[in-house]
């Protein structure tokens, strides 16, 4: 019984260690559903993106709120004490299925099935899932960008 007492421990050590030693990145340019595009996540405090992702490019004030738009290579973030919104407008950012700027809107819309909506505005379209959208131009048929946040509001009657 005592051999088995240090056994036990001694058989798991290695695999904690193993777990210990690597921590979750998520670099990774993932495009997650109303969670995250790559290491930028949906209500992260807005000093930790600017520790991430540095000075932004340029920084514009959301009329009628509090928020910021931040522009950083291939994104572009909503945030006034954290983050709102994300979106991608460079192909290294896709989703787990591989929706992405710059693929067919056919491969898109298959990948995720019916929109909750689908809203035309000038020479796009944008495709509504809830905490996912990809906005489609009307000229190519690609995807111009992907979007997520907590809840889209492309879909609200008042838009």
């Amino acid at each position: 019984m005592t051999a088995l007492r240090f056994l036990i421990p001694a058989a798991l050590a290695p695999l904690l260690a193993a777990c210990a030693s690597a921590p979750l990145t998520l670099n990774d340019d993932l495009v997650v559903p109303g969670e995250r595009i790559g290491e930028v996540e949906i209500g992260m405090p807005l000093s930790t993106l600017m520790a991430l992702k540095g000075t932004p490019l340029k920084t514009v004030p959301i009329n009628g709120t509090e928020a910021t738009t931040y522009e950083f290579a291939g994104l572009t973030v909503g945030a006034h004490d954290e983050v709102y919104w994300i979106i991608a407008t460079d192909p290294r950012f896709h989703t787990a299925n591989g929706v992405a700027p710059g693929v067919e809107q056919i491969f898109a819309r298959a990948s995720f099935g019916k929109p909750r909506c689908v809203v035309t505005r000038g020479d796009s379209t944008i495709y509504d899932y809830g905490k996912l959208y990809f906005d489609v131009s009307n000229g190519t048929g690609k995807v111009t960008q992907v979007g997520v946040q907590k809840q889209t509001q492309t879909c609200r009657k008042d838009s």
